[in-house]
């Protein structure tokens, strides 16, 4: 039996506006499988799920190139972005940045492959952001490491 508020599948479905109640006040919820190859759900709120996966940062190394062009390597998704000027790179940055996260949600074996799953808080960060805006202000903040 787990410590959080649990309900069985059928009760927590007849329950749901109880649960979302709960959510609001940052009560987590587990709902319990339906058959034995199943497992268990819980139900978060999106405040403190970020809150939680804040300590996963991202640190973006940008260099300018001989060319004046940029180039952007993110850590740890070991992803790069290129653009002819800072702006473009920091968006270019976002787009990939999105376009992994997306990965898992479209290609959702990624949440259980061994070489993934240390990357699935850093998906989940960059999935709780609102836009492309948000995404760039995720991984550059108000620093940019330029070299």
């Amino acid at each position: 039996m787990s410590m959080l508020k649990e309900y069985r599948f059928t009760v927590a479905r007849q329950n749901f506006t109880h649960i979302f109640d709960d959510l609001q006040r940052c009560i987590p919820s587990l709902v319990k499988a339906r058959k034995k190859n199943e497992t268990d759900g819980v139900f978060l709120n999106r405040m403190l799920l970020a809150q939680i996966l804040e300590p996963y940062k991202f640190c973006v190394d940008m260099r300018k190139e001989e060319d004046g062009s940029f180039t952007a390597w993110i850590e740890p998704i070991n992803d790069y972005a290129m653009g002819e000027t800072e702006e473009e790179c920091r968006r270019a940055a976002a787009v990939a940045a999105r376009e992994f996260a997306e990965d898992f949600i479209h290609h959702p074996l990624m949440f259980e492959a061994k070489n993934t799953q240390s990357l699935i808080p850093y998906a989940l960060r960059i999935l709780l952001c609102e836009s492309l805006d948000d995404i760039e202000h995720l991984l550059f903040g108000e620093d940019v490491a330029e070299v």
